[in-house]
């Protein structure tokens, strides 16, 4: 065996036939992380011509020297323990001779099988073996956190499995609710549509409009246009929007209202048809609220507005869901879950396996910050994920100790 930097397109070429493959491995955010002054690497190891193992990695120039990361590194059979010692002790030598003080990967392994209330599978799987592999060989663990943190990879998801099923199959798998709201949004002529480059901004508004809600930051404009430039022309990565023709919705709303006039008009005089007519009435009122704020909105957004949005990467057999943002004035029609209906049905047709909702806390309880995003993501069926977490690997432990002092501080 033998330890080796690799070209870039032999890499990709092994990554694109990796179990373990992911969109966070390849050489496009390599390319974006250089674009914002980071530098890339490559290297495997080979034997007889033959690469067994290989990583991305990327670094910058930090404090203390150059800190290393392998974002879903490595991709390496984990379990084969004589490789990963090889790989480890040449990986370390190798950044050390880089000016790198230490190395954090992001293996996409899966800890141990949750069902989809978060609850550990009886007899399911358990990669425990994994983690004691890596800690034995110097690696340390940086905790089994429940948090979603926003600075690393996800620790905790929610996934839904599409292979070999039919959009009938899946969607009656949906929560009676999700299934009702998603029928609504059809009803009243909600539709989604791509964004174009041009269109990214919108994009970017419609992520602050929820950060404010949820008290977290939106990418930048430059950030969304980098990532369509690198992985639009092979259809990696889509921003969808929903939308609504407020014309027609309104045109809907006077209809229902009408036929509920309809109904009123046929009932007679008794107390039994009194209550029916007060439910009637109460159900026009309701319709009478709904077209006024159609009106409003109108006035403010025009006829077609957007009104959600989301942006998926679309790599090997896995879609991820990974950014979302909704026009808080366009909250009630909930539009966020066709959109997710329209990239579900897209996977299905295209061949997809998985559909990766992302990012969730580790609690599943009422009272967790984000239990309403794990509410949303487990209506549409699937189960909870905990990923193993994440590794340092330490090639200076003096510069490393600073290096957490000063985070911590942050």
């Amino acid at each position: 065996m033998i330890f080796t930097e690799l070209e870039k397109e032999e890499f990709r070429t092994f990554l694109d036939s990796h179990e373990l493959k992911s969109y966070l491995q390849t050489p496009e955010i390599a390319a974006l992380k250089v674009s914002n002054g980071w530098s890339e690497y490559y290297v495997g190891v080979k034997e007889n011509n033959k690469i067994l193992c290989a990583t991305m990695m990327v670094s910058y120039n930090g404090r203390f020297g150059k800190f290393f990361s392998a974002p879903r590194g490595f991709l390496i059979d984990f379990r084969n323990i004589e490789l990963l010692r090889f790989f480890t002790i040449n990986i370390k030598k190798y950044i050390r001779e880089k000016g790198g003080y230490v190395l954090n990967i992001e293996p996409k392994i899966l800890y141990k099988e949750r069902d989809i209330n978060g609850n550990l599978v009886e007899n399911g799987f358990d990669n425990s073996d994994i983690y004691n592999n890596l800690i034995s060989l110097g690696y340390k663990h940086n905790g089994f956190y429940l948090e979603l943190d926003l600075n690393k990879q996800v620790r905790w998801a929610f996934v839904l499995e599409l292979k070999n099923k039919s959009e009938d199959e899946v969607f009656k798998n949906f929560k009676p609710n999700t299934r009702n709201i998603i029928r609504k949004a059809i009803k009243y002529g909600v539709s989604t549509r791509e964004l174009s480059y041009d269109e990214l901004d919108k994009f970017r508004v419609l992520v602050e409009s929820s950060g404010e809600r949820k008290n977290f930051h939106s990418r930048s404009t430059e950030y969304y246009q980098k990532m369509y430039n690198l992985f639009h022309e092979k259809e990696e990565v889509k921003f969808l929007v929903s939308e609504i023709n407020l014309d027609d919705y309104i045109d809907i709303l006077s209809n229902e209202k009408k036929e509920l006039n309809e109904k009123i008009a046929k009932i007679k005089d008794h107390m039994t048809s009194k209550n029916q007519k007060d439910e009637l009435l109460t159900q026009i009122t309701s319709l009478d609220v709904k077209i006024e704020e159609a009106k409003n909105l109108k006035a403010k957004y025009g006829s077609k507005p957007i009104m959600a949005g989301g942006m998926f990467m679309l790599y090997g057999k896995e879609i991820v869901y990974l950014y979302s943002g909704t026009n808080s004035d366009f909250m009630t029609l909930q539009s966020q879950f066709l959109i997710q209906w329209d990239m579900i049905k897209y996977g299905i047709n295209n061949g997809y396996e998985i559909y990766n909702f992302y990012g969730i806390n580790g609690r599943f309880t009422k009272d967790d910050n984000r239990y309403g995003v794990y509410t949303f993501k487990k209506g549409f069926g699937g189960n909870v994920i905990e990923y193993i977490g994440d590794f340092d690997l330490i090639i200076n432990p003096l510069k490393y100790f600073f290096h957490k002092i000063i985070s911590k501080m942050k």
